[in-house]
């Protein structure tokens, strides 16, 4: 994609950060700014700043910040051109094809580009294929499992033929066979590529934009494996995404709570149901990207996994992930071995919300787990190992009052004294939970301003008066200061005659500029006064007049040793 800086300001002042942010993340008024808890590492207190005003955002605990370009790049995982397209689309704004080119596009963005384009064909063959005549057993299979049409178009549902027709249908479109092997479409046999999809429902695994990336595939009749997933490519890696979240982000936004299951059709049938926050964790080995990604739009999930060991196994493994992010953990089982899938075709939508209602918070399932586990629960040696299994998910509980309440449950219903409990509990050391930020800080380095340039610098950025303001600042005051950089961005700004904004002065800056420019912009509570400007600059006469006469000193040292 091409794009001109005319472009990408149009974009930029039609749309309010505010609006964009608010989308992921509880904003609250704080002062002139806006906080919230940072979507991008995770913290208990919020540092996490919006200004309204200055359009830009800054977290002041993982350093990550900018303008709303820089979030969606951030929170979506895109690259510059697709953030800028993103939000063009979202806001109705259209893109010029010609302009000039963004500076590292091409490339690794270009094959990824290739294999979108081809993973958007495939997904129209399926769903093609599932009306001709070829597709009519398949048909009849969703209709066996109640799926409605309107279902099966929300979730694009497709069908695989059999044969190798999806690779004789791209490569007559001009693909070339080496894409469809990277995209994981095609495999090489003894004598010829084939298709890894055949005689398979197919499920399309989309990106949080709604675009395909890769498929599932549930075998027609007997054979093996009943599932084919697609290989991890450029495209899609298994451990950063979520079955269904495109779909149910909004939902989960909206509600607060996402629902989590296992596979395919317990993301599907809920959904039609009406339970649109859900997603699959596309496999049962949750991991931490999976949940950093559901982290963007709620921190509360009730975990629904299969009732079977393996599937109780993995919601164990699930919670103490969410825990490390800091997230609030309730778990729900369905009576007679039932997935969400079969007991909402048995039973319907008001029965599974009675469950949903009835979930456990993770420590009383948890518990109830460990006590099933031993033959006597009750005996000294089996209240022991109960408490020691249970302990190190107390530790994990932030608060401590709602943790005392969990050591006053798990006591009584173990007849055991309160104080045996904070015993095993001090006898364990807590495991520190890392804060698994896949953000690099925006500042490579600390900025240490005087507290004159601190001062003016933060004029510039926050009072009315900063146009005249420019007008006083003379490029030598600042020589060989921190500042100087900025400086010389905001007179070149004024000669060129724009306006001083945090927004224009980031650009072309190093990170840790920006990142000072950010700071100053969200976190400053000063007074501001044409004497205070004025004492500011003195200040800085003073340091340049001290600094003048070192290099006079040190000049007339050199011409005293040559003499």
């Amino acid at each position: 994609m091409k794009l001109d800086d005319l472009t990408i300001e149009r974009i930029r002042s039609s749309v309010e950060i505010i609006d964009v942010i608010s989308g992921y993340v509880q904003l609250k008024k704080s002062g002139d700014n806006y906080s919230a808890l940072c979507p991008f590492h995770n913290e208990r207190t919020p540092s996490f700043m919006v200004s309204e005003s200055k359009q830009i955002f800054k977290c002041f605990g993982c350093g990550v910040g900018g303008d709303v370009f820089q979030f969606i790049m951030q929170i979506e995982g895109l690259s510059f051109p697709e953030a800028v397209k993103y939000l063009a689309e979202r806001n109705g704004i259209s893109i010029p094809a010609a302009g000039t080119r963004v500076a590292g596009e091409g490339g690794g963005r270009e094959v990824r580009a290739t294999l979108m384009a081809l993973m958007k064909e495939a997904n129209q063959f399926f769903q093609n294929s599932f009306h001709e005549e070829g597709g009519r057993r398949a048909r009849a299979y969703l209709r066996e499992r109640q799926i409605q049409k309107e279902t099966l178009q929300s979730f694009g549902i497709g069908y695989a033929p059999s044969g190798n027709r999806l690779f004789q249908h791209l490569t007559r479109l001009g693909f070339r066979t080496k894409d469809l092997e990277t995209a994981g479409l095609v495999a090489r046999g003894l004598s010829d590529y084939y298709d890894k999809f055949r005689n398979r429902v197919t499920f399309p695994i989309c990106d949080i934009l709604g675009r395909t990336i890769a498929f599932g595939g549930r075998i027609l009749g007997e054979g093996q494996p009943k599932y084919l997933n697609s290989p991890e490519t450029p495209l899609y890696q298994k451990g950063n995404n979520l079955y269904a979240l495109s779909l149910s982000r909004d939902e989960i936004r909206r509600r607060d709570f996402a629902l989590l299951v296992e596979g395919y059709f317990d993301a599907v049938v809920p959904y039609q149901f009406g339970f649109r926050n859900v997603v699959a964790s596309l496999g049962t080995s949750l991991t931490r990207g999976q949940i950093q990604l559901l982290g963007r739009y709620t921190r509360k999930v009730i975990v629904n996994f299969d009732p079977d060991s393996a599937g109780t196994a993995a919601a164990i493994r699930s919670i103490e992930l969410f825990l490390e992010q800091g997230f609030h953990v309730k778990v729900v089982q369905l009576p007679g071995g039932e997935d969400p899938d079969s007991f909402l075709l048995r039973n319907g939508a008001q029965a599974y919300e009675e469950r949903l209602k009835q979930s456990e918070p993770y420590l009383d399932f948890i518990l109830s787990r460990l006590i099933e586990q031993q033959k006597d629960p009750f005996s000294p040696v089996g209240k022991q190992e109960i408490v020691t299994g249970i302990v190190p998910y107390l530790l994990k509980v932030p608060n401590r009052i709602e943790r005392a309440e969990y050591v006053s449950r798990i006591a009584n219903r173990l007849q055991i004294e309160e104080g045996l409990m904070f015993l095993e509990m001090r006898r364990h050391k807590p495991g520190r939970l890392q804060e698994q930020i896949h953000l690099e800080k925006a500042s490579t380095r600390e900025i240490s301003l005087r507290p004159a340039e601190t001062y003016l610098l933060t004029a510039l950025l926050h009072t009315n008066f900063k146009e005249d303001l420019v007008d006083l600042l003379e490029p030598e005051l600042f020589q060989e200061l921190e500042s100087e950089s900025i400086i010389l961005k905001v007179i070149e700004l004024r000669k060129r005659g724009h306006k001083i904004s945090v927004l224009k002065l980031r650009e072309g800056l190093k990170a840790e500029y920006q990142d000072l420019l950010d700071r100053l912009s969200l976190s400053s509570s000063m007074s501001f006064s044409v004497d205070l400007v004025e004492s500011s600059l003195q200040a800085l006469r003073e340091i340049q007049d001290q600094r003048r006469i070192r290099q006079a000193q040190i000049k007339i040292k050199e011409i005293q040793e040559e003499i």
